[in-house]
């Protein structure tokens, strides 16, 4: 969908102006240290630290690589947020001319799905949970299946990562149980610390998976942890301090880690808790303000007027629904009219059927948060941020602790070096993961924006009959009118309902020509009562008899009547002289 301008704007603004700037800020910061890693690679090659110079540089490509990008893309959300005459994008496939080069390939329904909902007071945006973990965080929070998707998706991915989390500290205690109660002699080894290191990577592969863009489409079925899966963990669990162990006795002697990976834990389970906690008051704040009614208002009637079912259906659409335009912006079409005659043996008769569903231009609707819901999503985007710089800076601080590698040689004595870098790296990778998590979620939250629009099914059938009607047909008259009247009988269905749908922005080229999806029904009895008050007036108003309709054409009529009336008064006088001769004739003889 291609940027259409307009001088008449719709009035939505750039949603993403603060989160671009604090995006930005956290890449000029990231920028600067990345340079001040390529500054200082000279004067360590120069000094003879040539591994720590090949590091620093490494380290400052990847962060300078990280900041610019950071930088772009949070100057492009500041930038100008474009948006034309054609967002946002329709429910369903827009049959309107106007937009017949336009391609929408994001609608979320059919026309077929839309009548289901006007006709049925149903909203099919709001699907079933597919499994049993999506089920059961559909049962904690009831409301969350009147959510929009997005919120769903990331309330299923921080139930799982929670649950994944629980899971694992389950299989470590049952690993640890198997060792200090002797099914294992693992107690006068450093068995458990590796256990605890296996731990600490398993939880940041969970919470890694979390970290991932978000899908503006409903992950139908969500990566629940199945029964099969908790049964593998479980005895993997109870078997892996036995293979550690052989490999210690049998093959190779683990060394003894230089780190703490129980540090790591606690870090990851505060992280996770405030992510999740901040995450789910968030969520709870926006389940306030759920009103997801599925009301229409309905009008159904029979009316006996003297019009052509084809001039209704064109009235409805060229006038009726064209005075609802907003800013003059065409209506979506989503089903065109098509008044379908059908004769029944004769051309003075038959029967006819037509439907047509309408839009009018969606309006943008400002959500109205409460205050602890913009401070807290405000806070999320920052510690998002800050948490992605003191990664770039633990980054830094894994380079400078690899420094002692230019002094040592090759032996034992390198080992806590690489160790105790290793621990510095993957603090660094905690950070990372979770501070990805904060942006993203925060994104997303400030990418929520609402519509209202009017939709409208008109349904019309009936029965017809012609007949002709004729005036001015006196025998003296020269002018007549000769007209073929068509009585119908017509059942008209009309539903109108305000909407209010639901989009997911983005910066760039598709800002807004993401899927929009129905989240209230609202009845429109005010706009219902104009339509068919148009509609009503329009029949009462029509003319059957063709007239004259300006004045030379009457002042013509009004001279052919003129001659017609002498021609009137001569014949009579003509015949009133025949009558006298004729009398005179009669007494002369």
């Amino acid at each position: 969908m291609a940027f259409e301008y307009g001088s008449t704007g719709l009035g939505i603004q750039n949603p993403f102006k603060k989160v671009g700037l604090i995006q930005a800020i956290r890449g000029a910061i990231v920028s600067a240290m990345g340079i001040y890693c390529l500054l200082m690679v000279k004067g360590l090659v120069e000094t003879n630290h040539k591994i720590q110079g090949w590091l620093t540089m490494a380290a400052g490509v990847v962060l300078l690589a990280e900041g610019l990008t950071a930088l772009g893309m949070g100057i492009f959300k500041i930038m100008r947020f474009f948006v034309g005459r054609s967002v946002p994008t329709s429910l369903s496939k827009n049959f309107a001319k106007s937009e017949a080069h336009m391609v929408e390939s994001d609608v979320a329904y059919t026309s077929q799905q839309i009548e289901q909902m006007l006709q049925g007071r149903k909203n099919l945006t709001f699907t079933e949970p597919a499994d049993w973990f999506a089920r059961l965080i559909h049962t904690l929070l009831p409301k969350l299946i009147l959510m929009p998707y997005i919120y769903r998706n990331m309330a299923q991915r921080v139930v799982k990562a929670l649950a994944h989390t629980l899971i694992a500290f389950l299989c470590f205690a049952l690993a640890w149980f198997s060792g200090t109660t002797g099914l294992s002699t693992i107690n006068q080894t450093t068995i458990l610390d590796w256990l605890a290191l296996a731990l600490t990577v398993y939880l940041i592969h969970t919470w890694l998976g979390i970290r991932q863009p978000l899908e503006r489409a409903l992950q139908r079925r969500s990566e629940a942890t199945r029964v099969k899966d908790l049964v593998l963990y479980i005895t993997v669990a109870i078997f892996l301090p036995f293979a550690l162990l052989y490999v210690n006795n049998h093959l190779v002697k683990l060394p003894k880690l230089h780190m703490t990976p129980s540090h790591f834990i606690w870090v990851i389970c505060f992280l996770g808790l405030v992510v999740s906690a901040v995450f789910f008051f968030l969520l709870l704040q926006r389940m306030h303000r759920i009103d997801a009614l599925t009301e229409v208002s309905e009008y159904r009637d029979n009316w006996q007027e003297s019009i052509h079912p084809q001039e209704m259906f064109i009235h409805f659409e060229s006038i009726v629904m064209a005075n609802r335009r907003f800013k003059e912006v065409p209506n979506r079409v989503y089903r065109e009219f098509d008044a379908r005659l059908f004769e029944e043996g004769s051309n003075d008769k038959g029967h006819f059927k037509g439907e047509m569903i309408q839009e009018t231009q969606p309006v943008f609707k400002e959500l109205s948060h409460d205050k602890g819901f913009a401070i807290a999503r405000t806070v999320l985007t920052v510690a998002g941020h800050s948490l992605l710089v003191l990664a770039a800076c633990w980054l830094m601080r894994t380079v400078s602790s690899l420094a002692a590698l230019d002094t040592l040689g090759k032996g034992d004595a390198m080992g806590p070096v690489i160790t105790a870098s290793a621990g510095i790296l993957m603090m660094g990778a905690i950070l990372w993961t979770f501070g990805g998590i904060m942006a993203n979620f925060a994104l997303a939250l400030w990418a929520e924006m609402q519509f209202e629009s009017l939709i409208v099914y008109f349904n019309c059938q009936g029965t017809y009959t012609a007949s002709k009607l004729s005036t001015g047909a006196s025998i003296y008259d020269s002018t007549r009118s000769e007209n073929t009247v068509v009585r119908s009988s017509l059942t008209p269905w009309i539903i109108a309902c305000r909407v209010v749908t639901c989009s997911f922005a983005g910066s760039g080229t598709k800002n807004l020509e993401y899927a929009r999806h129905i989240v209230e029904m609202h009845k429109a009895d005010q706009d219902l009562k104009a339509i068919v008050g148009e509609i009503v007036d329009f029949m009462k108003s029509r003319q059957a008899i063709a007239g004259i309709g300006n004045q030379k054409d009457l002042d013509a009529a009004s001279h052919i009547y003129q001659v017609n009336a002498q021609t009137r008064v001569g014949y009579a006088r003509a015949k009133e002289i025949g009558r006298i001769e004729d009398r005179e004739t009669k007494d002369s003889d």
